[in-house]
């Protein structure tokens, strides 16, 4: 079977966070599939309350390790995206110390269209970068302030720019400065990266401020 591959996996980041590329790593599919293939064994872990992430130890039930923060990044879209989501709670142990954390589970779309990508055509590699690229943007700290449940303010570190984060059912509905849609997420964290992405900017790490609690950045 022959076929064409899509260069770019999730569209223009500006419209709906579903489409969002993020970091280059998700616009490489053959990343994507690494990534999607290591979520079903061994699997990988998210400690909820800071978005580590963490690879299950296939010789020691119950233990796990860091992952690189390229791995880390290319979990954090997927799930961003919908492609990945999270499973049930876990006690693992990590790094000497101990606690909860969630599991990550592939939905069968996910992995159905990595198995459509081993019928098409080797997937080429990604274009190198330009020799004189442009450096890209950061925003610094993002600070998210968890002001009332379901009621967030972001700000992105001194760029200037930041937005609001309204629960909407079962997501969140993220607005600019001036109260225009930007697109839905499935966290603060990732409605912080998407408004980050919305004005240009490459995300950096995000803290939490929520109920007189601080949730360490990544």
């Amino acid at each position: 079977m022959t076929g064409t591959v899509q260069g770019a996996l999730f569209g223009d980041p500006a419209v709906v966070e579903t489409c969002d590329p993020g970091p280059a790593a998700t616009q490489d599919p053959r990343e994507v599939a690494r990534i999607v293939t290591t979520a079903q064994d061994p699997g990988f872990l998210v400690i909820e309350r800071t978005g580590r992430v963490l690879r299950a130890d296939p010789a020691r039930p119950g233990c796990a390790e860091a992952v690189s923060r390229h791995d880390g990044d290319t979990v954090a879209q997927l799930l961003d995206s919908g492609h990945l989501k999270l499973g049930g709670t876990h006690h693992v142990h990590h790094a000497g110390h101990e606690g909860p954390a969630r599991s990550v589970l592939v939905p069968k779309l996910t992995r159905d269209m990595v198995t459509r990508w081993d019928h098409l055509r080797p997937i080429p590699a990604p274009r190198p970068a330009p020799d004189r690229a442009e450096p890209q943007r950061t925003t610094g700290l993002i600070g998210v302030d968890v002001v009332q449940p379901g009621k967030a303010l972001v700000t992105l570190g001194a760029t200037g720019h930041g937005g609001t984060v309204l629960r909407d059912g079962g997501r969140y509905r993220v607005e600019d400065d001036h109260g225009a849609l930007v697109g839905h997420a499935s966290s603060y964290r990732a409605a912080a990266r998407l408004l980050a992405r919305y004005h240009g900017f490459t995300p950096g790490p995000v803290e939490i401020e929520h109920e007189h609690r601080t949730y360490p950045r990544r």
